[in-house]
């Protein structure tokens, strides 16, 4: 989206200089005027931005909204460029503004929906621009539309369900390691003290435990942050391109999470074919945004080998089951709708988006016993620390 730098003079004679996003030199001058009471003495356009369009995002209540408004639009007979431009006349202020801006402007020079939205990879991805490309080739704009809408709810909805599941774990894990911090930092230092100042000298190897490992969080600040960092920095480069083919192996041999990952990423791949099936894509790239998305690279590679085994002239449902990751059931359903692989992806894609919220919730259910073991055994721990002492202490008074 364009940026412009404008000089203005107030009506008061106070003179000013503001930067605006605007589709056109009129439209901002309508803007100064009608927002700052004021007259426009110089326009310039301010450049290099171009690198920003790829790193614009918008949430996603805001896109639905946007897209239903669109097809309505479009369905009445609105143009695209008149429909894009009430968009991003009434979007809130902000990227959603600033991105459908820059789509008209993009619009209007390349004659191409598709291609507009390809500028922006971290709203659109190549599923949804793929979908609006076949529509917009076929004159079916406004269905284009109403698919993109579809799917990025059913995707929002996995998602959902995704985050769902790894927030009670990130919950307890950080509650845990706050806790550890206080005790450490502030209760343990302060009873060691009160020990020593009654003069115990000896204390069991439980109290002695946690009394060095908070001397060492006390003496040794940057270790100790370091040490807290360590299961971030994992998880990090366990989610780096290179690292994720084997974490994404690990998480499928783990038996509680394993049937979560699988129902959230056949979730994936079946709106996702679905989608791009009813846009009239064919085959081959229907398979290839589906292993894009996935969310599980062992899934992706299966989606790979698929596509290797349909390019060598083999049906859909032989390379589901020569890629030996699909579960029999998804092989079967492929295998007996070869005829009808839309349908038969859209029933498998209702059927994995309600699986998925029934496995995320059992994985939750089978987490929780095992991280509320850990957390009591924890504090029972910390317990111990602190009331062993002083019972040895009575016993001597005794």
């Amino acid at each position: 989206m364009p940026r412009f730098q404008a000089k203005y003079i107030a009506r008061n004679g106070h003179r000013g200089t503001l930067r605006l996003d605007a589709v056109d030199l009129a439209s901002l001058t309508e803007h100064i005027e009608s927002n700052y009471k004021a007259y426009v003495v110089e326009i310039r356009k301010v450049t290099g931005r171009t690198g920003a369009l790829t790193r614009v995002r918008i949430p996603r209540p805001i896109l639905l909204a946007a897209l239903d408004s669109l097809e309505l639009m479009l369905v009445c007979g609105v143009r695209i460029n008149a429909a894009l431009r009430t968009l991003a006349e009434y979007a809130p202020p902000g990227a959603a503004r600033k991105m459908w801006t820059e789509i008209v402007r993009l619009i209007e020079e390349t004659g191409s929906f598709g291609e507009s939205l390809r500028q922006f990879p971290k709203v659109f991805n190549e599923s949804m621009v793929g979908m609006i490309a076949a529509h917009e080739a076929a004159g079916s704009l406004a269905d284009g539309v109403r698919h993109v809408r579809d799917y990025v709810a059913q995707m929002q909805e996995i998602r959902r369900e995704t985050v769902r599941g790894a927030a009670y774990p990130t919950l307890v894990c950080g509650t845990g390691l706050a806790s550890s911090l206080v005790l450490c930092l502030f209760t343990l230092p302060r009873f060691s003290k009160m020990l020593n100042d009654i003069g115990v000298t000896k204390i069991n190897w439980i109290t002695g435990f946690f009394f060095g490992l908070s001397e060492f969080v006390v003496c040794h600040p940057i270790c100790a942050a370091l040490a807290l960092c360590l299961p971030l920095a994992a998880v990090w480069t366990a989610l780096r391109p290179r690292f994720r083919p084997r974490f994404d192996s690990f998480i499928l041999r783990v038996p509680v999470i394993r049937r979560a990952v699988e129902a959230l990423s056949m979730a994936r791949i079946c709106v996702t074919f679905r989608a791009l099936s009813k846009s009239g894509i064919r085959v081959i790239e229907a398979l290839e945004y589906c292993a894009l998305v996935a969310g599980n690279a062992v899934y992706s590679r299966g989606i790979d080998k698929v596509i290797a085994a349909v390019r060598e002239n083999a049906t859909v449902g032989d390379g589901f089951d020569r890629a030996r990751v699909f579960a029999p059931e998804i092989v079967l359903a492929v295998k007996g709708g070869e005829g009808a692989l839309p349908e038969v992806f859209g029933r498998l894609a209702d059927y994995y988006r309600s699986e998925s919220k029934h496995r995320v919730a059992l994985a939750l259910r089978m987490i929780e016993p095992v991280m509320l073991v850990l957390v009591l055994a924890w504090v029972f721990g910390v317990a111990l620390a602190v009331v062993l002492p002083v019972v040895e202490i009575l016993d001597e008074i005794h």
